[in-house]
């Protein structure tokens, strides 16, 4: 279990990244949404032990984090949102030389780690190339390979599927989903489908705040009835907008669907059933009008 206890960071700049967060992370894959700029990156970078809060604490297990950086790191894996690799270095040798710095010395058993974690990765066939000209989804793989050095039983993605093509977006879930229920993985993403297709627990996170928490099943269905969707040209939904609680707007063959939050029907409008996406739209939508009220 992941315990995270009012933990809040400014930075030098008077940014307020993270406002009071508290959050219980379980084993399995657990969801964290936001758009970018929410502070899901510094969130993320926090719990890794990179960067201190200015108050607040961090438990794993019986492990107090900020206090055990060292401890927590030897249970991490870690892909952040963007990593480099050296230029002209193959994924095997590359891989080799992250597991050295990981702490597995005995040759043969970082032969068999790496081989392992090539072969789990679907990279195998790949390993003599170098990672730099890798495609997207190879680089995200191999990303995930590195972080799984050690066998962690924390493991962190950040935006992962950010910019991969939906093949790869597939592939790359099947890995997740293959690490099974005995690590607690956090998936940190703006990607609303990514979580409602792999987390049995989530949390949106909004201004660095910790806007809701639960079951994507369970949180959906507290807007079953309350949804309503029509189908508009531009201009008809940008003045909708003036009027209307319009939470989400979409184009789909050149008009726009828009879907509103109503307790009844509003006037030319059809029920649509709600969605993980109907769920994030209308809590961010909530915040934003308090914080304009």
């Amino acid at each position: 279990m992941l315990t995270i206890s009012n933990i809040s960071k400014t930075y030098d700049n008077g940014v307020k990244a993270l406002d009071n967060v508290n959050l219980n992370v379980a084993k399995g894959m657990f969801g964290l949404l936001g758009p970018n700029g929410a502070g899901k990156s510094s969130l993320m970078r926090t719990i890794a032990t990179l960067q201190q809060p200015d108050e607040g604490n961090i438990k794993f297990d019986n492990l107090n984090v900020l206090e055990q950086p060292n401890e927590l790191r030897q249970r991490l894996g870690y892909l952040p949102q963007d990593f480099g690799v050296y230029p002209r270095v193959s994924a095997l040798d590359l891989l080799d030389h992250l597991a050295i710095l990981k702490g597995i010395q005995n040759k043969s058993e970082r032969k068999e780690v790496v081989d392992g974690l090539l072969e789990k990765t679907n990279l195998f066939q790949h390993r003599k190339k170098a990672v730099s000209g890798f495609s997207g989804g190879m680089r995200q793989r191999f990303g995930i390979a590195q972080a799984l050095l050690g066998d962690p039983d924390l493991l962190i993605v950040d935006e992962p599927t950010a910019g991969l093509d939906p093949e790869e977006r597939n592939r790359f879930h099947n890995l997740l989903v293959s690490l099974g229920e005995e690590k607690v993985i956090i998936l940190s993403t703006h990607i609303v489908d990514d979580v409602s297709e792999l987390c049995a627990d989530m949390a949106v996170l909004g201004t660095g705040q910790i806007l809701l928490q639960g079951n994507p099943i369970e949180v959906t269905k507290n807007l079953d009835g309350r949804i309503w969707r029509k189908t508009l040209s531009v201009d008809e939904a940008n003045e909708l907008e003036k009027h209307m609680q319009v939470i989400s707007k979409r184009l789909f063959a050149g008009r726009t669907v828009v879907h509103v939050l109503a307790d009844s029907a509003p006037e030319g409008f059809d029920a649509a059933p709600a969605t993980l996406e109907d769920v994030y739209f209308s809590t961010l939508h909530e915040v934003r009008n308090s914080h304009a009220a």
